[in-house]
């Protein structure tokens, strides 16, 4: 019997700093950190890939540099998605990086 499990990863990031992963779930675990996320508001990026990969790292474990890019991409999808620029990042800058997400995610 070939059982498909859930998982789920949140990041937690500060500024300029390297994310870290704050949670991680499993099944039922991994339902419920998403039912609370929609609950809150909390924007949801969907990566099989990704998530497979935070959750062989501890929580509160720094995500390694070679994730850098990726987890950028997952940030940038998050801040867009709640229209908020991060801490220490000019709005203009870090509008026409939203663009390209938008675009990206729109299929524009």
């Amino acid at each position: 019997m070939n059982q498909t499990q859930t998982k789920a990863a949140t990041l937690k990031y500060k500024g300029r700093k390297t994310p870290i992963v704050s949670a991680l779930g499993e099944n039922e675990q991994a339902a419920a950190m998403l039912a609370l996320a929609k609950q809150h508001n909390v924007p949801v990026y969907e990566d099989e890939d990704l998530v497979n990969i935070l959750s062989q790292l501890n929580v509160g474990e720094a995500i390694p540099s070679q994730l850098y890019e990726w987890v950028a991409s997952v940030l940038a999808f998050a801040f867009f998605a709640r229209n908020e620029v991060p801490d220490g990042f000019s709005p203009t800058a870090t509008r026409s990086a939203y663009d390209r997400v938008r675009k990206t995610y729109e299929g524009d």
